[in-house]
């Protein structure tokens, strides 16, 4: 095909060899049409608009695409034609061939549409940007293509917090989470060697000033693939809170723990897979959850419409809550009596379903119902264990972490064969759970929100455990227990004595809430997503039961964390700059079960995200 022919002759292998280009023959390509700018700027091709060739080969030259030699050999080998006259007729061209397929093979097309050139310029132009994007030198000082598929993310919290006491507040409250971590307690206090239990403070205020941090790093792996690392600051490893205590090692540096690790799959548009450690997959309040907790496991998660204004959604998941220790039990195995012992793992299996109803722009409905079922939390009484054991075979069926309000019972099964005078020697004890936990849940939303900077939201909760059995926690209970009561001595048929009343807890827990502002969730576990300005206030009051759920992830805030505890809370929140909160919130709340127990508490928030 004459390549000064108006006319266009392509060959199907042409197009395909241009569309392959591979980054070597950049180089020249550019060279040649150098060489031409050259040419077109001699005064022959002169015509309405004059290019500049050299100065076109100086910024060849400058952004480093060509050498400054092959700069002057084009300059030296440019033609200059000199002009032909005006009147000087065109030189007569040959014929169009027409269209078709040659023997050889070429296809001869008398003429090619603008949008297949277009199309074909866009083409080699996306070609080669990929390939240099991928090979670095499509723009100077660009980042590689890898560091565009992370991002960070994180937020900083400043807290001032106040505990205070009420006056007729009981002291009789053992404290079972210390008893649970260390060794354990003798509860025999006819041995002359008894030492009291560590009991709760319920009567002395503190004040204390709090800080928390997290940062995250997020990676797309793929389409469908990424993964989330957090670490974040805690005194301990507790699975409600990050919170870092100022001042707790006099002035020293805190600790820094392994947060989130996880990675999320999403096959469809509409379903996630999480493995690992995450965020709380369900739809919950702190009735049931921290806001801080994360979950350890596998949670499928999925959301459909159905129609403009309706949607279904739902998750389900399996996750660990304890793991036994591979030696659990082994110190007393010389002895020829006991360990290792079988296995004690506790898992979380859960389902939630809901739906969510929006009628118009501004009216939301949501509800959702759930069932978590706790399978091999309750404690375990144990083999017969002899009083001077160390380790008898269910003591880890004891929680793991607990915060207050659950029912408990001693574990150890502890017996004096050979033993001169039991009464005098110690009952060592561990404290287990003393009901089990499925927990049927039910939780409903309803937001009105007339404009972008104004809304109203009333939400409630309701939980329930259906593996509570009030007879057996009536005969196991040593705490959770009703008013003293006077009976007849049995020792003396003249006598009285006075008891602990029957076991008081109870299986039922409620929660309503109603916030009114511009932003709704702001200052909400891990949610800020608030413009200057935005702000809310709020307003809640809040039953829980001692074994409606367990007391180890229920909200640590209210009361003294956990559960058996009822009372009010207000709070608000206001935007002082883009995703920076000031915030304050007030709860009062009093035991339900057992001897008075009252709490109030202060916060004073600053919360940035980043």
């Amino acid at each position: 095909m004459s390549a000064q022919h108006p006319a266009t002759t392509l060959s199907k292998g042409i197009i395909m060899n241009r569309l392959s280009k591979s980054s070597s023959r950049l180089k020249a390509m550019l060279m040649a049409c150098a060489s031409g700018a050259v040419l077109i700027a001699s005064p022959a091709a002169a015509q309405e608009r004059r290019v500049d060739g050299e100065k076109i080969l100086e910024l060849l030259v400058a952004r480093g695409v060509i050498s400054q030699d092959d700069a002057d050999t084009i300059i030296s080998q440019a033609e200059v034609v000199e002009p032909a006259p005006q009147q000087a007729q065109a030189p007569s061209q040959p014929p169009v061939p027409p269209g078709g397929v040659a023997a050889d093979g070429t296809q001869t097309i008398p003429y090619v549409p603008q949008v297949v050139r277009d199309q074909i310029k866009e083409e080699l132009r996306e070609e080669l940007g990929q390939q240099a994007q991928a090979e670095g030198w499509s723009r100077p000082g660009e980042t590689p293509e890898w560091t565009r598929r992370i991002s960070l993310y994180g937020d900083v919290r400043a807290r001032y917090e106040g505990i205070f006491m009420d006056d007729g507040n009981a002291d009789i409250f053992e404290d079972f989470g210390a008893i649970n971590r260390g060794d354990p307690q003798n509860i025999n206090d006819s041995d002359p060697a008894y030492i009291p239990p560590p009991f709760l403070n319920t009567l002395e205020d503190r004040n204390r000033f709090q800080l928390r941090a997290r940062l995250g790093l997020k990676a797309q792996i793929a389409d469908w693939v990424s993964a989330d690392v957090r670490i974040a600051t805690g005194n301990e490893r507790s699975p409600v809170s990050t919170n870092q205590t100022m001042g707790t090692f006099g002035g020293g540096g805190y600790e820094i723990w392994l947060d989130r690790a996880s990675i999320q799959l999403t096959p469809t548009e509409s379903t996630a897979i999480d493995i690992g450690r995450f965020s709380n997959p369900f739809w919950t309040s702190e009735l049931l959850f921290d806001q801080d907790m994360n979950f350890d496991g596998i949670a499928v998660s999925g959301r459909g419409n159905v129609g403009d204004s309706f949607a279904l959604f739902g998750t389900a998941g399996a996750f660990p809550v304890f793991n036994t220790d591979l030696n659990f039990g082994s110190r007393n195995a010389p002895e020829g009596t006991g360990g290792p012992y079988e296995s004690q793992d506790k898992y979380l299996f859960a389902a939630q379903a809901g739906f969510e109803f929006r009628p118009t722009n501004e009216i939301n409905l949501r509800l959702a119902g759930g069932y978590f079922h706790f399978d091999n939390v309750e404690g375990q009484v144990s083999n017969p264990c002899y009083w001077y054991e160390l380790t008898c075979s269910t003591d880890a069926s004891r929680p793991a972490f607990q915060q207050f309000g659950n029912t408990m019972f001693p574990i150890r099964d502890v017996i004096y064969e050979g033993a001169p005078d039991p009464t005098l020697l110690p009952e060592n004890q561990y404290f287990g759970l003393a009901s089990k936990f499925e927990i049927l849940n039910i939780h409903g939303a309803l937001e009105y929100r007339p404009s972008d900077r104004f809304g109203v939201r009333l939400e409630g909760d309701f939980v329930k455990n259906l593996g509570w059995d009030r007879d057996v926690l009536t005969a196991r209970a040593v705490n959770n227990l009703g008013p003293q009561i006077t009976i007849p001595d049995p020792d003396n048929a003249n006598g009285t004595i006075t008891v602990d009343g029957p076991y008081a807890g109870g299986d039922t827990g409620w929660h309503v809430r109603l916030a009114i502002g511009s932003a709704l969730d702001a200052g909400q576990g891990n949610v800020t997503g608030a413009r200057a300005g935005d702000w809310n206030a709020w307003l809640s009051y809040r039953h829980l039961e001692s074994d409606a759920v367990l007391d180890a992830f229920a909200d640590s805030d209210f009361h003294i964390g956990g559960t058996n505890a009822k009372g009010w809370q207000i709070g608000g929140n206001y935007a002082i700059a883009p995703n920076l909160l000031f915030g304050a919130r007030w709860m009062s709340a009093e035991e339900i079960a057992d001897a008075p127990f009252s709490v109030d508490r202060g916060f004073v928030d600053l919360l940035t995200r980043f």
